[in-house]
């Protein structure tokens, strides 16, 4: 087992020399597996006299490379906000937004009477949860000037079928070819699933404003106006409430709301955004390199960007989750 860890360690220090993000993450995680899983086996497997003696060793081990995991880690750091920076690129994001202020498709949000309003849904398998929660939701809005507009991350005959039968012409449903190419490992997957559906359903979007809902989501009935609304008055390019987040496993609720956005304190289910913005800004399918969810990491983005913001704390929608660690294919 040493000389396993010992090998994982050099391919480690290699994948650091080479600035290979994907791979150096992968490696620590299966030194910190090995370093475990040799535990486990010191402890099912030895009888206790020896077991006392071996694991002693084992402690010593373990401390031997603590100071190697500090400073793998301490470059890992490095390393990833290096990534981050380039993949951010915020001079030239800054400057796009600013050309992009001065054209005339930027005051239609803030100038029609009653702007189209967008919303902008990814799919994948949730057909029932798609037509009874997310778009259910969104024929009781008090605002009714909208579309929806539904992208599925590949193709899928049930959920083009039940949304021909709903016959209702403000929506709009595509299909991707094929699904997205994702990380293999469950927290990674989950953190930029969809993402090229989202992308392309914002760049379908007519409206002047877009309002983001994932298929197992729900809007309560005074989103889209209450948004809207703040979002004028405050002449915001993008305009947020708050949300609760139910637990569908252990049946929790929490309420996910900050001003300005912090991480795991903000969702795009709860906001509202000038579709201009999607010139500039994308879901990144690469987010989980830097260990950051899609939201997260776009708003981060947007902020760091100078992007207007304008926040509420009413509540304005409910993210029915699902734990990655308990979904079957994210």
């Amino acid at each position: 087992m040493k000389s396993r860890i010992g090998r994982i360690r050099d391919s480690i220090v290699n994948q650091i020399l080479g600035i290979n993000v994907r791979a150096t993450t992968g490696a620590v995680h299966s030194f910190l597996e090995a370093d475990e899983q040799h535990r486990s086996f010191l402890n099912e497997s030895v009888t206790r006299a020896v077991r006392d003696v071996v694991i002693d060793a084992a402690s010593t081990l373990h401390l031997s490379t603590q100071e190697e995991l500090t400073y793998l880690r301490r470059r890992m750091v490095a390393q990833t906000e290096m990534l981050r920076r380039q993949l951010d690129d915020i001079q030239s994001v800054k400057e796009k937004l600013a050309a992009l202020r001065s054209t005339a498709g930027y005051e239609t949000g803030f100038t029609e009477v009653e702007p189209l309003v967008s919303v902008r849904i990814a799919s994948y398998r949730k057909t029932e949860e798609l037509i009874d929660v997310a778009i259910a939701s969104v024929r009781k809005q008090s605002y009714e000037r909208y579309e929806i507009v539904i992208v599925n991350d590949g193709p899928n005959d049930r959920t083009r079928r039940a949304l021909g039968a709903l016959r209702d012409p403000r929506i709009r449903y595509y299909e991707l070819d094929e699904r997205g190419s994702y990380p293999a490992d469950q927290r990674s997957r989950w953190m930029v699933a969809g993402t090229p559906a989202a992308n392309q359903a914002a760049a379908l979007a007519r409206g002047s404003w877009i309002a983001p809902l994932d298929d197992d989501d729900e809007f309560t009935p005074d989103h889209i106006g209450k948004l809207l609304e703040l979002g004028r008055r405050e002449r915001a390019e993008l305009a947020y409430g708050a949300l609760i987040q139910k637990n569908m496993i252990n049946h929790t609720e929490t309420l996910v709301w900050s001003d300005p956005p912090a991480i795991s304190q903000f969702s795009f289910q709860g906001a509202l955004y000038l579709r201009e913005l999607g010139s500039v800004f994308e879901y990144s399918a690469d987010a989980w390199m830097l260990d950051e969810p899609g939201d997260w990491n776009l708003i981060r983005r947007m902020s760091a960007a100078g992007v207007t913001m304008a926040a509420t704390s009413d509540i304005v929608a409910t993210m029915n989750m699902v734990p990655y660690t308990h979904k079957i294919d994210a």
